[in-house]
């Protein structure tokens, strides 16, 4: 029966076209391109090594040179006096404010928290289901103590070639600015973090095996990799009348003063409140999104047209999971293309060194009443380019725009 097929394909033009082409690859025909060597794998907890865990203070954590880091999870642990401790949703808003990756003492990629919920917003359902287990979905049992956990998955964690080889760097520490609600629970504030620290999870090499590492990365004076990280417009802030029901009819412009050359602007608009409100606050529904640059008008996407924003390379779109609230109405301007549904490499960039004046203008709606302040927030995904100094093993921002 294969044989009238194929017989029927043997007469094909087009098949005949294909088949003659230098791209045709037969997935069949067996190949080993790469083979990893052996290597030891391990998880460390690494506690503060200075500073306080309080609100608005800085902990630091020193970073082991026990072989190439290949995660960082940071944990935090909320403890209460009372039998039931019921914490609401994406409480890390609120614990967490930053958290920078240094070398020696300079900071050389930072995460804050808006950056880590515009990174959760294009993961998909199987990788979202253990970032939200651990660290995302509300605590509500009898326990007196929940545990909190997050990876810190810096530029240099996409890519198994870009793990920071601590074995060979200058110290690397990890820094995390707690934020301004550090205790809010969903009723009182008889509750507090007692402990952080991060997993880190190593792999170490032979001791030949490390040794052909240094060798072909090292042989110049310095190491460049290509790797992205984040930055932060400043937040615009909105304040509406009781009465209001949108942030009126021309919106509201966010300036773009980052000149490095973006990959994906994240745009989410959040509810503002003071320090001692126990509400969680996420991301609301956002009608349009406008962006211009010396004058024109580069793009404008509505509501509809905000859902096929995250486009594929099989021409279809994904949203955010709609699993959570937290990355549901976080919106993304993609210049690329992803390689599969979910995920994947990035494809382009857009440098804003160039363009004049360049302006995100957002509209939302909401329901009269429902609260007079707000924050507009866009988070761009950069490209960076990180130097590594072969003599020294210091790391630095080498070009950006």
């Amino acid at each position: 029966m294969t044989s009238l097929i194929n017989n029927s394909n043997s007469n094909s033009a087009l098949i005949n076209t294909i088949n003659a082409s230098e791209s045709k690859k037969n997935p069949a025909i067996y190949s080993t391109k790469h083979i990893y060597p052996s290597a030891a794998t391990t998880y460390v907890k690494q506690t503060k090594s200075s500073g306080s865990i309080a609100v608005g203070q800085t902990a630091t954590f020193d970073l082991l040179k026990y072989g190439i880091a290949q995660q960082i999870l940071f944990c935090y642990k909320k403890t209460s006096t009372v039998a039931d401790l019921t914490l609401g949703g994406s409480d890390f808003l609120d614990v967490v404010d930053r958290i920078e990756l240094l070398s020696s003492s300079k900071v050389i990629d930072t995460l804050t928290r808006y950056d880590i919920v515009s990174q959760v917003s294009d993961l998909d359902t199987c990788q979202f289901n253990a970032v939200n287990g651990g660290f995302l979905a509300a605590r509500g049992t009898a326990a007196k103590e929940h545990l909190f956990c997050c990876p810190l998955v810096f530029g240099f964690f996409k890519d198994i070639n870009t793990n920071l080889n601590l074995q060979f760097n200058e110290p690397m520490s990890i820094r995390v600015k707690f934020g301004e609600k550090f205790d809010r629970k969903t009723a009182g504030t008889d509750c507090d973090v007692t402990d952080a620290y991060l997993k880190i999870r190593y792999k170490a090499y032979n001791e030949a095996d490390f040794a052909e590492i240094l060798t072909q990365n090292y042989s110049e004076p310095e190491l460049n990799q290509l790797s992205q990280g984040y930055y932060d417009e400043n937040i615009k802030s909105v304040s509406l009348a009781a009465a209001d029901t949108n942030n009126g009819a021309n919106g509201t412009d966010v300036e773009l003063k980052n000149t490095d050359c973006v990959n994906n602007f994240y745009v989410m608009v959040i509810k503002d409140t003071l320090a001692g409100d126990t509400s969680v606050n996420t991301p609301i529904a956002i009608d349009e999104i406008t962006m211009t640059a010396s004058g024109q008008e580069l793009l404008k996407l509505e509501t509809e047209e905000l859902y096929y924003s995250k486009l594929t390379m099989n021409g279809w779109s994904c949203v955010g999971n709609t699993q959570s609230a937290l990355v549901e109405n976080v919106y993304k301007i993609q210049t690329g293309l992803w390689e599969y549904s979910g995920g994947g490499v990035q494809s382009n960039t857009m440098s804003l060194r160039e363009l004049n004046n360049p302006i995100i203008n957002v509209k939302f709606s909401v329901t009269a009443g429902a609260g007079n302040n707000f924050k507009v927030i866009v988070c761009e995904d950069v490209l960076k380019i990180y130097s590594t100094t072969s003599s020294t093993g210091r790391m630095a921002v080498a070009l950006s725009n």
